[in-house]
């Protein structure tokens, strides 16, 4: 008598962060848009056409939608055994930014690779293929990120990178990566004396890179105090500050921005939310620094429901440089922050950065899939904590299993 197969269960299906996607869809639209209103005058200016910036951007989404579809449809756990080639891949990346024929260099730096009408930016993708094999090696080695070996070969996994960025020359992007690095190490739970260490070394290297170049000196001492060459090195940061005040509570209307004539250089690149600001006043900046919000609270709550450490270092790192860069860039145009061109994610023009960062939101939306149903292994941002680390957490509710695997 044979015994009846037990049918296997079907797996669960899949279900997608709804707020993630609402976020992200309703940032790229606005982003478009502000774009266009941005953009017109000086595309029509120089090019005859006021949807030249609007049609770049246009196919850069439409990739990166396609590249979040593809990454969100693909179980996260993939990326570890991706993790080698893709650091490869941007290694290779940003090498050929100095090859001749293919390269595209623009104010005095080589960043990027010509294909079409599209410039590639390596540099941004190595952000992401640099977070993905550093969060694999560590999660490889949780629980011993501290020895020597695992510290050193994690090291040697980061710097080739941020030396390849730094000679094209690339100050911003090199220290958000090295950032970005650590906040990973945090997360992996690196001894404090070795973050310490890390830290103050690569403080003391970007610091010195920083005051190597002149111009760089120039852009601190126009930040100190930017209203001291307003017809110079501080014009930049002068118009945009006045554009925000021209703007004030409510704003001058939809494309009504007078910064944005020739004023404001290249308003819809780093400085599009001066733009956004005078046209939309203080409740449109809010309304704006309130997405940004929104999606760092539904990237953290990814992370902390996130089935693994390594899912839950990824979501994490990825919030914090989605968020982290949209602060960096809101702080150079109200100069709170020394000037620095870094894109405002999913608002301003930048073909690279749009799709690198739906690229991101992909990868959080497939870490979101197989969140954590069950009551959680952990409470509150300590056990979090230590859950990233592959560390018991202080407390366990009754009948819970363990979060991290």
């Amino acid at each position: 008598m044979t015994t009846p197969e037990i049918p296997t269960p079907a797996p669960a299906a899949r279900r997608y962060d709804l707020w993630l996607i609402c976020l992200t869809a309703a940032m790229v639209a606005w982003g478009l848009l502000m774009m266009y209103s941005a953009s017109a005058f000086q595309a029509a200016e120089t090019y005859k056409d006021p949807w030249h910036y609007v049609v770049r951007q246009g196919v850069a989404v439409v990739l990166g939608v396609a590249a979040m579809v593809v990454l969100a449809m693909t179980p996260y756990r993939r990326l570890r055994d991706w993790a080698p080639g893709l650091w490869m891949a941007s290694l290779v990346l940003l090498v050929m930014v100095h090859v001749p024929g293919i390269s595209h260099s623009a104010k005095g730096a080589t960043r990027w690779i010509e294909l079409g009408p599209l410039h590639f930016q390596p540099a941004e993708f190595t952000k992401l293929a640099t977070l993905i094999a550093l969060g694999s090696w560590l999660h490889r080695n949780r629980g011993d990120v501290n020895n020597p070996r695992t510290l050193g070969v994690s090291i040697a996994i980061v710097v080739p990178q941020l030396l390849a960025i730094i000679t094209q020359p690339d100050f911003g992007s090199t220290a958000i990566v090295a950032v970005l690095c650590g906040v990973m190490y945090a997360l992996a739970g690196l001894r404090s004396w070795f973050m310490g260490v890390l830290a103050g070394f690569g403080a003391v290297v970007l610091a010195l890179v920083a005051v190597a170049e002149p111009y760089r000196i120039k852009r601190l001492a126009s930040f100190i105090d930017p209203f001291a060459d307003c017809s110079g090195d501080g014009y930049q940061v002068c118009q945009s500050l006045l554009a925000m005040h021209q703007g004030g509570l409510v704003g001058r209307g939809m494309g009504e921005s007078v910064a944005k004539l020739l004023f404001l250089p290249e308003p819809y690149n780093d400085f599009i939310a001066a733009v956004l600001g005078e046209e939309l006043g203080l409740i449109g900046v809010l309304a704006l620094v309130l997405c940004y919000l929104g999606l760092a609270v539904v990237g953290f709550r990814i992370a902390r429901r996130a089935p693994d450490a390594f899912g839950a270092t990824l979501a994490s790192t990825f919030t914090v440089m989605i968020v982290g860069q949209a602060c960096l860039n809101l702080g150079v145009v109200m100069s709170v922050v020394p000037p620095k061109g870094l894109v405002l994610p999913f608002m301003s023009y930048g073909a690279t950065a749009m799709m690198m960062n739906l690229a991101a939101i992909g990868v959080l939306l497939s870490i979101s899939a197989e969140r954590v149903e069950r009551p959680a292994a952990f409470k509150g941002m300590a056990d979090f904590w230590l859950a990233l680390q592959g560390r018991p957490p202080l407390r366990l509710p009754p009948g819970s299993v363990q979060a991290t695997r």
